[in-house]
């Protein structure tokens, strides 16, 4: 069962790295989110027919239905969803403060990894659980398309100041003087970015 998980990872974010600049970021998340959370959806459907009915042969299809629907998140996830963020956390901060919005993203995302990873197995004991937590990532995962539709701009061949002009909805100015800087007499106009 882990072989045919690990091909599609790794085919999906091969085909990845060749579209993820052609495409757009956004054009790739908002083309590939649906698929991922339908097939969420589609699994949970799938253990509640496992868990609760009483049918071999449904029970037999619904095991089949599930590890083609698990494989099918597994494509969407891998081509849209498992690299891009990582793209359009580098592209949508100022320059002075990539490293540390970067720095906070991924600390966020290793959280949240750790916080899901940590209940999940623990969720699937119970028969509820495992049609439960399916149907959440699905919710999840419809939702986080919203946000990438109403929220995130294109940032594919655009410079930062553009991407910063998408998110802000127009072009401010933004100091990073630090304090020593000005103690010592260099104007503070040099070091003055605008975005």
């Amino acid at each position: 069962m882990n072989i045919p998980l690990a091909v599609t990872q790794a085919l999906g974010s091969l085909v990845a790295t060749f579209v993820i600049d052609k495409l757009g970021r956004r054009y790739i998340m908002l083309r590939t989110l649906p698929g991922a959370a339908a097939s969420m959806g589609i699994i949970s459907v799938c253990m509640s027919q496992i868990v609760y009915s009483g049918d071999a042969e449904t029970v037999n299809v619904a095991q089949i239905l599930f590890m083609v629907f698990l494989i099918s998140f597994l494509a969407f996830y891998a081509v849209g969803y498992s690299s891009t963020p990582w793209a359009v956390q580098s592209e949508i901060f100022p320059i002075h403060l990539v490293g540390t919005g970067c720095a906070l993203a991924t600390a966020t995302n290793w959280i949240s990894n750790f916080a899901v990873s940590s209940i999940f197995l623990t969720v699937l004991e119970s028969d509820a659980g495992k049609v439960y937590a399916f149907a959440i990532l699905s919710f999840f995962g419809f939702s986080t398309f919203i946000f990438v539709y109403v929220m995130v701009p294109e940032t594919a061949q655009k410079t930062i100041v553009e991407n910063l002009e998408a998110i802000l909805g127009k072009k401010e100015e933004l100091r990073a003087v630090p304090d020593d800087i000005v103690e010592i007499g260099i104007p503070a106009n040099r070091f003055t970015r605008e975005i």
